[in-house]
């Protein structure tokens, strides 16, 4: 194990890249760096950062290890502004509400990437039998923002928040200490609920099988009432996990696969790409304390946009373009409102405008080819 390690951290190359600070243990393979940052920066288009996210990166490479990412997240309680007590926020999140450092020399995530996955390091789109390394890189920084539960089921069906045992890690060794023990739930796992309603922290007693088979069974949602479920048709977020079993690293905190085009979940593959946070998913990172940056304040013209109308809008808005990826609609506050992803050869999208409230929003479209997205604010005004 310490052989391992030490070849793992021989040497390593520093990037800042926007919000994050990314520590790349080792030499990456070509294009593994650039597509990292690309990832990062892409998550920092929509935070608002004031204390730079530590991100520490190890490369391994094995067909024998049972995961193509993994994230182990750094985490404080009870810290200085803590907006809710006796919880775990990950440091990622915590530095943001303190306004400092709370775990100052350490980092706020270690991320393994194992290269016996086929990664796809470039901008565009994978291969069939490729995996696309930035939206796995999305993905897991993700986890570290804060998609992160200290939800466990031990091998006795003993269910627990918070004391999740560094063991089960192994052979990856943290290069912070473990915060999976503090005996407390995430502020994550504040907001799951099962179909009943009820609040799966709390359902049963620590330690208890009740509470491990509460886990196990019966769908879970992410039920937050001023952002997420607003920005998920005023609905809960399907979470993974409740199907009878447990499996560590995957149940709670993942969005369920069911969902398409979603960083969070692991509804995409091979070939795939996820590169842009739904709606729903942003609502979530807000519901657990983050804020985000109005999007779309700067209006931007760029040539790849053919038209725009009408403005002021009323029902429906169209917008037509080459290469248009998805179309994004922000509140003035910046809370998402409305993603649509554009998986066919479409030259004009129609977007139903008529369950927005009326108000001024920022439109956003990004582009497959990686060009500046265009941004543009709309009045939405209904008649009649």
């Amino acid at each position: 194990m310490r052989v391992f390690i030490l070849i793992l951290v021989s040497g390593f190359l520093n990037a800042q890249v926007n919000s994050f600070s990314l520590n790349v243990n080792g030499t990456p393979p070509v294009g593994f760096t650039t597509a990292l940052n690309i990832a990062a920066e892409k998550w920092s288009q929509y935070l608002q950062v004031s204390v730079p996210i530590k991100v520490n990166v190890f490369t391994v490479n094995s067909g024998l290890l049972p995961f193509s990412a993994i994230t182990v997240a750094n985490g404080r309680k009870d810290f200085s502004n803590a907006p809710v007590t006796n919880t775990l926020y990950t440091t990622a999140l915590a530095n943001q509400l303190a306004g400092t450092e709370t775990n100052p020399g350490e980092f706020d995530m270690d991320i393994y990437f194992n290269l016996a996955s086929s990664y796809y390091f470039g901008t565009g789109k994978p291969a069939a039998n490729q995996k696309d390394f930035i939206s796995t890189a999305m993905h897991e920084i993700g986890h570290g923002l804060g998609f992160y539960s200290t939800g466990y089921v031990n091998n006795s069906g003993s269910g627990s928040f918070g004391n999740v045992p560094s063991s089960v890690l192994f052979p990856l060794v943290p290069s912070f200490p473990w915060h999976g023990q503090d005996g407390v739930p995430c502020i994550y796992d504040k907001f799951i609920k099962k179909q009943s309603g009820s609040n799966l922290v709390g359902i049963a007693a620590q330690n208890s099988n009740a509470l491990g088979d509460s886990i196990k069974n019966n769908p879970h949602y992410f039920s937050g009432p001023l952002y997420a479920n607003p920005s998920h048709s005023n609905t809960p977020i399907r979470l993974s996990g409740g199907a009878g079993t447990y499996t560590m690293g995957v149940d709670l905190l993942h969005i369920h696969d069911s969902y398409a085009n979603t960083i969070m979940s692991y509804y995409w593959g091979n070939g795939d790409t996820v590169r842009i946070p739904g709606a729903w998913e942003l609502g979530l990172l807000r519901e657990i304390g983050w804020n985000l940056k109005p999007i779309g304040i700067k209006e931007e013209s760029v040539n790849n946009i053919h038209s725009f109308y009408p403005v002021p809008t009323d029902e429906v808005l169209r917008i037509s373009g080459n290469e248009i990826d998805a179309v994004e609609i922000y509140d003035a506050g910046g809370i998402p409102q409305y993603v649509l992803k554009n998986n066919q050869i479409n030259e004009e999208f129609k977007i139903d405008t008529r369950d927005l409230p009326e108000g001024i929003y920022y439109v956003r479209v990004v582009f497959k080819s990686g060009t500046m997205p265009y941004s543009r604010k709309v009045i939405i005004a209904h008649r009649g």
